[in-house]
């Protein structure tokens, strides 16, 4: 065992996209990485990049539907490290099309990494943290959670499942009197530019694209690692991830009608595509790295921002107009 004297933090999905990003963040806080996923050439890449900060990373081919795989990163992490003080579960697959256009199969896909992975790494996580006394279990969800979207119907039922295992296991640990030293942590990220679109399973007809706006997947991985140090419940990353969720909590029929329209328009592109079942089933290589490009391609989430603030002030100035002119006819009358 080479031990270690820093803090500790297992990603899965580590080789792209949030993973990534999240890995890189975990290192640049001193924390040694290990890294689980089915790419060896990029979990080295990562690696490298983590080792450059001054920590110790170790890249773990694994897919998350073989709970052996789980378990085996577990003992390996342990025994290059000695402990564990965080384990992050993000590896997860994309899946866009009409219900009745989708194979059945690749739903099954879909839910055994997004979901039953979840729970083979959850399991081996928390089998430690009892052990230890201590830890936080992180499972990165989606708003589509908690604000479901048309054509990504298996996607976002996976989604919802996350954040009610994890609200099932908050109170377990409770129960058990563990809740104060084990922690469960929901994230739900509105729409990151990653490549998950690209690498996406696809039976629109069209080409995928990142719904507005985008998110930064550093973002999302800065969220992350605070739990680390400040644990919460649950957290929604993107201020429009937070406007969806409330909208569905209080008017879900007009949610459903403009949520409807929207998705339609903004998740398909105009181009063609050909159906695919994308990388559920063996990882692709073309699609890699911590960004997808769609901040420099759709509204990023600077611009949305911006366009909200903007809308506020034009508000503001209004509402002021109309306080003024109403206190000088109650002030005449």
């Amino acid at each position: 065992m080479i031990g270690s004297e820093h803090k500790v933090a297992v990603i899965t999905g580590a080789s792209s996209g949030i993973g990534m990003a999240t890995a890189l963040k975990f290192a640049a806080e001193g924390y040694d990485v290990a890294l689980a996923a089915r790419r060896l050439s990029e979990l080295q890449k990562v690696a490298k990049e983590c080792e450059a900060l001054g920590v110790s990373a170790l890249p773990i081919v694994t897919d998350t539907t073989d709970a052996s795989a789980i378990q085996a990163l577990l003992q390996r992490s342990v025994a290059a490290f000695g402990h564990i003080d965080v384990w992050v579960n993000d590896a997860a697959v994309y899946l866009a099309g009409k219900f009745e256009d989708t194979p059945l199969k690749d739903m099954h896909r879909l839910i055994e990494t997004n979901f039953f992975g979840y729970i083979h790494s959850s399991q081996s996580a928390l089998s430690q943290f009892r052990i230890q006394g201590y830890g936080s279990l992180i499972n990165v969800s989606s708003v589509n959670a908690v604000a479901p979207q048309p054509y990504v119907s298996i996607y976002s039922a996976s989604k919802a499942a996350i954040r009610a295992f994890s609200e099932s296991l908050r109170m377990e640990l409770k129960i058990d009197g563990m809740g104060e030293k084990i922690h469960v942590c929901t994230v739900m990220p509105a729409s990151i530019d990653t490549n998950i679109f690209q690498n996406g399973a696809n039976y629109t007809g069209k080409k995928l694209q990142a719904v507005e706006p985008v998110y930064a997947s550093e973002y999302v991985a800065a969220h992350i690692v605070s739990l680390a140090t400040r644990p919460r419940r649950e957290v929604i990353v993107g201020p429009a991830g937070k406007m969806m969720a409330l909208q569905n909590a209080l008017t879900p029929g007009m949610y459903e009608r403009h949520i409807g329209a929207f998705t339609k328009a903004d998740l398909l592109g105009k181009e063609s595509a050909a159906e695919t079942s994308g990388n559920l089933y063996e990882p692709l290589t073309e699609h890699v790295g911590a960004h997808g490009g769609w901040q420099q391609s759709r509204v990023s989430a600077k611009q949305f921002n911006v366009s909200v603030g903007i809308t506020a002030a034009v508000a503001a100035v209004g509402l002021a107009g109309i306080g003024y002119a109403l206190s000088r006819y109650l002030r005449r009358t």
